[in-house]
């Protein structure tokens, strides 16, 4: 995995083009809006709990949250600008800065498929030390099944940590109950002709979280604070 300042750079280096680049299009738009979904279903808006979003980027969804981290400043400075209603911090995932149980739910998006397994441990364990008990930890990683499935080969450090349901459960033990689980994107999206994508949305979301819910790119764990 490439080491922590030269992701942090990285991620400088691209934050002004990040939105554009990456979610200004059809396949953007469609992942967006599988996260949603399922932030929907896990967090509500209309109570008073404090929320943080580790990693929170240029905000793209912290408007689930109450609360934003990032190490990139760069990065943050643009979700100070979408949000400015929330209070955000710039420091790294595994060392927050915040008193323990600071919070009623963590969630990540983005970040953990970046790490390495050192390093996700760490963060599950910050997150662990942050939450209030019966608090709520939710985060994405890439489906290590279906890579296994489709003999994916990693490239380099971006994306390049998967890890299946049994892998998770192993990491938090002791430290979270496994809640709920689930599946992002079970179609070969970028494949789809652009105008479909948009219209295919809901029968994608209904595959993958099926019985087939391993198999999707992405698994989304709800952890609880024991």
């Amino acid at each position: 995995m490439m080491p922590h300042n030269e992701v942090v750079e990285y991620y400088d280096h691209i934050a002004s083009s990040y939105d554009e680049s990456r979610f200004n299009n059809s396949y953007g738009r469609f992942v967006d809006a599988q996260e949603r979904r399922v932030l929907d279903r896990l967090i509500r808006l209309d109570d008073d709990t404090r929320r943080l979003e580790m990693a929170c980027g240029t905000g793209r969804l912290t408007n689930y949250a109450t609360h934003g981290l990032d190490a990139s400043n760069e990065m943050m400075a643009k979700a100070r600008e979408r949000h400015p209603e929330v209070q955000f911090t710039l420091a790294s995932a595994t060392s927050t800065g915040f008193d323990d149980g600071s919070f009623d739910v963590v969630f990540c998006f983005h970040l953990m498929m970046h790490l390495d397994a050192a390093t996700v441990k760490q963060v599950i364990d910050e997150a662990w030390r942050i939450l209030k008990p019966g608090g709520r930890f939710i985060f994405d990683i890439p489906s290590r099944k279906r890579r296994q499935l489709l003999h994916h080969r990693q490239a380099n450090w971006h994306g390049g940590t998967a890890l299946s349901t049994s892998d998770v459960q192993a990491l938090v033990e002791g430290k979270f109950a496994l809640q709920r689980r689930f599946g992002v994107m079970m179609m070969p999206v970028h494949k789809l002709p652009k105008r479909l994508r948009r219209w295919l949305t809901t029968a994608d979301y209904a595959l993958a979280n099926s019985f087939l819910r391993e198999y999707s790119s992405y698994l989304v764990f709800e952890l609880i604070k024991q």
